[in-house]
């Protein structure tokens, strides 16, 4: 416990960031950033279209029904205090701070910059995968103009025998021992639901059949994979337009979109926990919702879902917090921002899973089946068969059909702006010459992101989109979540990143809780987390429903998933054992060149030999410390502990710098050039 308190002691300094430090220094134009949020208002509705998205609508209620109801919720709340809030705070303090994004941001300690790279590669996947969703929506936006729904009959030419309305009474008619597929009432009107004799007892909605069937085209099985099909494919080509559009500017356009797609969702959702409420079976729904069932609350899964569910609602581990936070002025207070962001986020997830909830009750009712059945069956889909079943019973179904799914489609955008804008900020920082040309990247990664999308537009798409939802951005997540916060805590140092923290806000902001969240509970539940999923995992199924029968998942998918999982995350060894080789032979080159001073020799071994380390301890430390141009990036906040950036050195001192690690000892003193002759306190924590 000693080394432990030691270590966060070192370099107990504070650095005083005083204005009048920061006035002598002079702003260049290089600190002239145009890619700057014009307001902070839109940095805080960004945040809040990022992180209340897709997944408080259908992800979460799936994951709540999959996982106990209400049962749910208590590790959900737990795993949020513990875990997403001080990570989210991590992201955006460490994006202020240094202006940079996920690709250059872990320079801060050179062999983890891993970190950053298994970021992008989260986001990338999941970006793919994303704007599938929002294509859906798309796509059930665009039917919603018409005064009939589609799928609230049936009779279309993508609706077959087992096709039923779910009505008042949805005991099937019989007349003369044949058996149709709909109900009395729905027989003497048979010319509106054009009902038909079926031989067989599985039921399948309208709704279910227009989602399965026309949309998705979905196949019986991974192996029958299939082409791109027209509408799937028009859609998302029509989500990636937009998508683009949006951000062509980055957060100049971005940001004002931003207005809208944090704003309004709200006030659809409230319309729709209003109506759906109304609905016969909707308390027993809710009843589900919110009543626990304690047995689920001991088993890992409901733990590890909820963690899941943490990290992609939150957008952790994406690296698009940073890359929003990146283009923040130096000083702006984005504590008080995280608060608002993390609270609405949180209570969003929850809101909506009073009108899932209460959808959910109504049409187990309507099939006369458990809730849980019904629920679980839903899967991904849940928002595009519940949703739209509730809507087709409101009055003016037109009208709160298009809000509906113009909701969706501004949730499910707001989210998307962020993960596409990551690969494009990482693209830049790593291309610096490529800078005044974003547009240009945004068009390339727009075009580049359809073409790649489109095996999701086959009949067998779907289940290219479960086994990237279950491998891809998932557990990975928790993985370099579980990394961020140990390099920051343990390889920088906590003390030291408070510190930084200090120069932007003037306060070491949240310091006690960050400092029990990051040095010691959060670590320790994240790798419980993560063991206990490895430990725990099986070949995925998809349970009977929706006219399919029960599918589970080839063998071949599994070993595709896991090379999926361990691709989210290889990054971060790779880049560490890299850069370790780098800095040993890097040493050993320096002992080789050195010219030793024989006549001094024993003085020097006398007096310093108990500093001495061998080589390859050196070249972990070296590893684990900051590059040489680690700090904030604007020149004007160059003071402090910082204040060693402002020196310009010549193009040879240059080849030196880039070899030369600060921050290997404490309280180093470092001779940047002979020309400058500046000595500065360096500290590694």
């Amino acid at each position: 416990m000693g080394k432990i308190s030691t270590k966060f002691r070192r370099g107990n300094h504070t650095i005083e960031s005083t204005k009048k430090q920061s006035d002598t220094i002079s702003t260049t134009e290089e600190d002239e950033d145009s890619h700057e949020w014009d307001r902070p208002v839109e940095f805080i509705f960004s945040l809040i279209s990022n992180s209340v998205g897709l997944g408080n609508v259908w992800r979460f209620p799936y994951l709540a029904a999959k996982s106990g109801g209400g049962a749910f919720l208590i590790p959900y709340f737990i795993l949020y205090f513990l875990i997403g809030a001080p990570i989210y705070y991590l992201e955006l303090a460490l994006g202020q701070f240094s202006s940079r994004g996920p690709a250059t941001a872990f320079i801060l300690a050179k062999g983890w910059q891993g970190v950053g790279f298994a970021m992008i590669i989260n986001s990338v996947l999941c970006m793919l995968y994303y704007n599938v969703i929002i294509s859906w929506a798309l796509f059930y936006l665009v039917a919603s103009f018409r005064k009939n729904l589609l799928w609230t009959k049936c009779g279309n030419w993508w609706n077959d025998e087992r096709c039923f309305i779910p009505g008042a009474d949805s005991a099937l008619f019989i007349a003369n021992g044949i058996k149709y597929n709909c109900t009395e009432p729905q027989y003497q009107n048979f010319t509106q639901y054009a009902c038909t004799s079926i031989n067989g007892t599985d039921r399948v909605t309208a709704s279910e059949q227009f989602f399965y069937k026309l949309l998705l085209g979905k196949s019986n099985s991974f192996e029958d994979f299939g082409t791109p099909q027209l509408y799937p494919a028009l859609a998302l080509l029509g989500a990636w337009i937009i998508v683009g559009l949006c951000i062509i500017r980055g957060v100049k356009s971005s940001g004002k979109v931003a207005y809208f797609t944090a704003i309004f969702p709200y006030i659809v959702l409230l319309i729709l926990v209003i109506q759906s409420s109304t609905l016969d079976g909707a308390i027993e729904g809710i009843k589900f919702y919110i009543i626990p069932r304690w047995e689920l609350v001991t088993k890992f899964e409901t733990w590890q879902a909820a963690a899941s569910q943490v990290f992609f609602s939150l957008g952790i581990s994406f690296g698009s917090l940073m890359a929003y936070s990146a283009s923040n002025k130096f000083k702006n207070n984005f504590f008080r921002q995280m608060c608002i962001v993390v609270s609405c986020d949180c209570l969003t997830g929850v809101f909506a899973g009073f009108a899932v909830f209460a959808t959910i009750g109504y049409l187990a009712k309507e099939l006369k089946e458990p809730i849980e059945k019904y629920a679980q069956s839903a899967g991904p889909g849940l928002a595009f068969i519940t949703y739209p079943e509730a809507i087709s019973h409101m009055p003016a179904s037109t009208l709160f059909s298009i809000l509906f799914f113009l909701m969706l489609l501004a949730l499910g955008l707001g989210s998307q702006f962020a993960l596409t804008d990551v690969p494009i900020t990482s693209l830049l920082e790593l291309f610096p010459r490529f800078k005044s040309k974003r547009s240009l990247a945004v068009i390339l990664t727009c075009i580049c992101s359809f073409l790649i999308s489109l095996p999701f537009t086959c009949p067998g798409g779907i289940y290219l989109y479960d086994l990237l939802s279950e491998y891809a951005a998932n557990l990975s997540m928790v993985v370099v979540g579980f990394f961020e916060v140990y390099t920051i805590a343990y390889i920088y140092g906590f003390n030291r990143f408070m510190n930084d923290v200090k120069m932007m806000l003037g306060k070491r902001a949240a310091e006690y809780y960050l400092f029990v969240t990051w040095c010691f509970i959060s670590p320790i539940l994240m790798l419980i987390i993560i063991f206990s999923k490895l430990i725990s995992s099986k070949r995925m199924t998809n349970s009977a429903g929706a006219g399919f029968d029960e599918y589970i998942y080839p063998g071949w998918s599994t070993i595709a998933g896991w090379f999926i999982f361990i691709g989210c995350i290889i990054p971060i060894p790779l880049v560490y054992i890299t850069n370790y080789f780098r800095e040993y032979f890097t040493l050993r080159r320096r002992e080789i060149g050195k010219s030793v001073d024989l006549r001094n020799d024993n003085d020097v071994n006398n007096e310093n030999n108990y500093l001495e380390k061998p080589r390859y301890i050196e070249a972990i430390t070296r590893n684990n410390s900051p590059r040489y141009d680690w700090g904030p990036k604007k020149r004007i906040n160059h003071y402090g502990l910082y204040s060693h950036l402002n020196i310009t050195p010549s193009h040879n001192e240059n080849r030196q710098l880039e070899t030369n690690m600060f921050y290997n000892e404490s309280y180093e003193r470092d001779n940047l050039s002979n020309k400058h002759k500046t000595n500065i306190l360096k500290e590694r924590f």
